[in-house]
């Protein structure tokens, strides 16, 4: 992934939380053709020395055959992003850009086919995504799952490189961040969540 320097995040920590917060990522394999398909993804954050996710598809899904042929994966995580209007800045002439948080995670995947270990990944995921409070828990369903499980084939990623870009208008003079920012909070959710990523970011070489 090309990234400019004013974009780019070295640190895996920052890349983790945000994966972690978008958690669906699209898989990219290229056994003899380019697939691709949408996962939602677990982390392990301290498994081996650069992390390990954990998906899972469906059999019918052909792409999970080119893994075994292929291991070697992309990953792409694409978190808020939205338009900027030049109208926004103070300084002119402007052009129109796009402000965006992105991850890409290269890695070997091996995959994961015995009933105990789906049912281990099915289960955790539930787990991590049902929110606090819900009257909802998978033990109520403990049959049904049981029952899916063949129509799945999970797998894992050891994590070999990880690219961060945050495009979030960090090359601006202070001004114009605090005019794009303002204008992101007056918008649409998806502009308020970019909004919310350029206070957690934008401003760290300001304090």
């Amino acid at each position: 992934m090309y990234i400019p320097d004013a974009f780019k995040e070295t640190d895996h920590d920052v890349a983790f939380s945000l994966i972690e917060e978008i958690r669906l990522g699209s898989i990219v394999s290229a056994a003899g053709r380019i697939e691709s398909s949408l996962v939602v993804f677990l982390l392990d954050r301290r498994i081996c020395p650069n992390g390990r996710l954990v998906g899972h598809c469906a059999r019918a899904n052909p792409q999970w055959k080119a893994f075994e042929e292929s291991p070697e994966v992309l990953v792409s995580f694409l978190g808020p992003n939205t338009h900027v209007s030049p109208s926004w800045y103070g300084t002119h002439p402007r052009a129109p850009t796009w402000l965006y948080a992105s991850i890409h995670v290269r890695g070997r995947v091996r995959l994961v086919q015995d009933s105990a270990s789906l049912r281990a990944i099915v289960v955790r995921l539930s787990k991590e995504m049902e929110p606090a409070g819900s009257p909802w828990h998978i033990d109520t369903v403990a049959e049904y799952v049981d029952h899916i499980l063949s129509g799945i084939v999970g797998f894992t990623i050891d994590i070999e490189s990880i690219e961060t870009q945050l495009r979030l208008a960090q090359q601006n003079v202070m001004d114009d961040r605090h005019r794009v920012l303002r204008a992101l909070e007056g918008g649409s959710p998806m502009q308020r969540a970019v909004a919310e990523l350029m206070r957690r970011f934008t401003f760290r070489d300001a304090e």
